[in-house]
């Protein structure tokens, strides 16, 4: 088994359980109430998203959720919301954070363990309680419910930082809660790091602290940095013993001109920051682009210059013109399977995400105008691209809210209806490089006969699949770029489709466009054809 380098993570989190023994991705944990907590992914190579699933028995009340916050290097970082009894009629939200790593020490497997609590244990919520008679809920306390300013760090062995920055309208100043694993205690910390503009010169403190807004939190190197996407970014090295903020402002080209997470994206690609941006061709802020509104997507690429600043520097610009014109059924595979893009469909881009191993390659949602079915659910139709954008060209497209649903599982209805209302960002991930896979976990191997103009369905798996062919002859037809190259196949062919490649047996004369492996096979002597494909 082998699972890809990286990950488009959905935010999304399905309920499941209780988890098979031999899944390499399952972890159990517990929450501060005592709940068990089993969590378990599913992980394919983008733009095919990645999906986490849930087992948490007792998690059934209303304001009980769960969500994913962080990730970076073979850590996850959970936040688990669950109501807390002070006593009498009194409730207070309390959030638990619980850290997945994939790669336990000596070659273990996943653990999810419980933080520090943050922001007080539940008997020191209850000694406040009766000490005051209330707990205050504050505006920081209401950024957690959306799982905002915190991030977490990790470094060489299994060393790591969990942090939040708090940045209020206060003379106070900025807080910084810190938990790291090299402390004894595994406590969290409060510093009040000052703030700097990363290349010198003066900040209207006062304005700032009035104007930041974080939207998410990316790591790059020993620093957590926090992003605003209307402003800039907070770079703070998080093993330092007196950490200081320090502010680098975005590209005057896309400051102040975005929609949050919906039109740009900063992300490390191979120890480098990139930034993308949606940017309007009539400067007005939108949260969506259709083809009737012209724009731009821009990518910069953070560079130290010969005055040891932090400079942006644009490496890549793609039209929205062009853009559109690349969304043609010859561009994309399968040729059948994409929509069509009509103006009566109101087709629109969004939340642009940055390939972690490809500095060139951006990830767009291409969603089109919903149904509201008499079932009573809404969604979108919604497609993930991948752009090279030193290339000019779409790479692979994947369908991930299909036009006819069909009749989808409860589920399945309520994904699709949380995806309509709420749909958020992904977030790229590279945990699912770090799983202890020292053998196979199992081998599957199986026999098909084929019959003259017979195929296969379009597959791909997160395995290595071998061919042999037993009888029978054919042509393999393998398309990466340009025009497709056949290779005759024939008994006693041995050929192999790499991990997650799509892949089709398929009659003579069917040639697919796109990137990607497809294996044809046919039969001229009108003799069946006969695969023997081992799975591992």
């Amino acid at each position: 088994m082998a699972f890809p380098d990286w990950v488009m993570l959905d935010p999304y989190v399905f309920r499941d359980g209780p988890f098979s023994d031999d899944d390499p991705t399952a972890a159990i944990g517990h929450n501060s109430r005592g709940d068990k907590v089993g969590v378990r992914f599913l992980l394919r190579a983008p733009p095919e998203p990645s999906s986490i699933f849930l087992d948490w028995e007792a998690g059934t009340g209303d304001c009980d959720d769960f969500s994913v916050v962080a990730a970076h290097r073979d850590a996850v970082l959970f936040q688990m919301g669950c109501l807390v009894s002070l006593g009498s009629s009194n409730a207070y939200k309390a959030f638990d954070y619980l850290l997945y790593r994939a790669a336990g020490a000596g070659g273990s497997s996943p653990s999810l363990d419980l933080l520090a609590p943050f922001g007080g244990s539940v008997d020191e919520l209850k000694a406040r309680m009766e000490a005051d008679g209330l707990i205050r809920l504050t505006n920081q306390h209401l950024r957690r419910l959306k799982c905002l300013d915190i991030g977490v760090l990790c470094r060489d062995g299994e060393e790591f930082a969990v942090a939040e920055l708090q940045i209020t309208r206060s003379e106070v100043g900025p807080e910084l809660h810190v938990l790291r694993s090299s402390t004894s205690s595994r406590k969290w910390e409060l510093k009040r790091p000052p703030i700097t503009p990363a290349n010198g010169g003066s900040l209207d403190l006062e304005k700032f602290l009035w104007d930041w807004d974080a939207d998410t939190v990316i790591p790059f190197g020993s620093y957590l940095c926090w992003v605003d996407y209307c402003l800039g970014i907070i770079f703070c090295d998080m093993f330092d013993e007196n950490p200081q903020l320090h502010y680098l402002e975005f590209p005057a080209d896309v400051r102040g001109a975005c929609f949050g997470g919906c039109c740009q994206a900063v992300g490390v690609t191979n120890g480098v920051m990139k930034l993308v941006s949606l940017v309007p061709d009539d400067g007005l802020i939108a949260e969506n682009y259709t083809p009737e509104s012209g724009f731009t997507i821009v990518c910069w690429t953070l560079r130290i210059d010969e005055m040891d600043k932090m400079v942006w520097e644009k490496d890549a610009v793609l039209k929205s013109d062009y853009l559109w014109s690349m969304l043609k059924p010859d561009f994309l595979w399968p040729l059948d399977e994409f929509p069509f893009i009509t103006t009566n469909r109101f087709p629109r881009v969004q939340f642009p995400l940055i390939s972690i191993d490809d500095s060139s390659v951006i990830y767009l949602v291409l969603a089109q105008n919903g149904r509201v079915e008499e079932a009573g659910y809404n969604y979108d139709e919604t497609w993930l691209l991948a752009i090279d954008m030193s290339k000019m060209t779409l790479k692979m497209s994947f369908p991930y809210i299909e036009d006819e649903m069909g009749d989808p599982s409860p589920e399945m209805l309520a994904f699709a209806e949380d995806k309509f209302w709420r749909f958020e960002p992904f977030l790229a991930a590279d945990f699912s490089r770090h799983f202890n896979l020292r053998c196979p976990r199992h081998v599957e191997v199986w026999l098909q006969t084929f019959g003259p103009a017979e195929r296969t369905p379009i597959r791909r798996h997160l395995c290595e699949e071998v061919f042999v062919v037993l009888k029978g002859k054919g042509i393999l037809v393998l398309k990466y770029t340009g025009q497709p190259r056949e290779i005759p196949v024939f008994q006693n062919s041995i050929f192999m489709v790499p991990v997650n490649d799509p892949h089709q047996v398929v009659y003579v004369g069917f040639i697919l466009v796109g990137c990607a492996i497809y294996i044809k096979v046919w039969n001229s002597d009108e003799h069946e054809v006969r695969i023997c494909s081992s799975i591992y």
